[in-house]
């Protein structure tokens, strides 16, 4: 592996052990340092399968997802202010920052390892229509309208709304795009990034719930049935599967006012 793969294990091995021991000055770090722990390690383990990887190959655009990673996230904290779905216990701003940081890298480095992996490498179903397009964006934008006028509600929308938005607009401007592949009959990557999310989420609450700077969530009962896994109801990990899209449509549409050529989430 990539000399950075063992970093993530130590990382990964300190953070998880002082979710336990509570060793201070780190406390406030944990999640930071596991999720940065993640991200060396698989992007090390994608490296070893196919002798390219994100942080190795594509270093400069790794460097670009950290950065947008924060705005991506803020979007959410947007429309949090009205919908109160989470708050922050034991948070200060800059730990904020370092660990939004992580949400596109750690997305990424998931899929590019589930890829490599193989897995749903060949999944292939009906063609959807290249018509779809411009109604696909004029429905994700009406999604990302009615949250603010019924926030606690339609929150969950903002999810689907910002893939219905951005990926038809990749495939019109000829970047990478799920629904473009669709149109060949090709559905993996849709299936490697559902996998994706519900991985990433796994740890992302498991990591949350152990941690002392974390959220706490009040989402409407009356969707989420109270059956949790960690502090996660746990059919509110199917928001996870969506999100997953929201980070390959943002990041493919943002990095071409930085990168032209081969983007590292469609061609590792």
């Amino acid at each position: 592996m990539k000399w950075y793969g063992y970093l993530g294990i130590f990382m990964l091995a300190f953070a998880n052990i002082n979710f336990f021991t509570k060793v201070e000055p780190f406390a406030l770090f944990y999640i930071p340092i596991a999720w940065y722990g993640y991200i060396f390690l698989f992007d090390s383990i994608v490296y070893k399968i196919r002798h390219r990887s994100i942080i190795s190959t594509y270093p400069w655009e790794f460097l670009l997802m950290l950065l947008i990673s924060v705005p991506f996230w803020l979007i959410s904290e947007l429309y949090n202010l009205t919908a109160v779905d989470w708050i922050y216990i034991h948070w200060v701003w800059y730990e904020h920052l370092l660990d939004f940081t992580t949400i596109l890298p750690a997305v990424a480095e998931t899929f590019t390892l589930v890829k490599a992996l193989g897995i749903f490498k060949n999944v292939r179903l009906p063609k959807i229509s290249k018509g779809i397009m411009k109604p696909s964006i004029a429905l994700g934008v009406a999604l990302m309208i009615i949250p603010i006028f019924v926030p606690k509600a339609a929150f969950p929308l903002i999810w689907i709304g910002i893939f219905l938005i951005l990926d038809p607009i990749n495939y019109l401007m000829g970047n990478a795009s799920v629904f473009g592949k669709m149109t060949t009959g090709r559905w993996s990557e849709m299936f490697q990034l559902f996998l994706s999310g519900i991985i990433m989420g796994f740890f992302w609450e498991m990591w949350n719930y152990l941690s002392y700077a974390k959220w706490l969530y009040f989402l409407p009962s009356i969707f989420l049935p109270q059956f949790r896994l960690f502090e996660m109801p746990l059919i509110g990990y199917l928001g996870y599967l969506p999100f997953a899209l929201d980070v390959f449509a943002f990041y493919t549409f943002f990095r071409i006012f930085r990168f032209r050529g081969e983007n590292p989430l469609d061609r590792i």
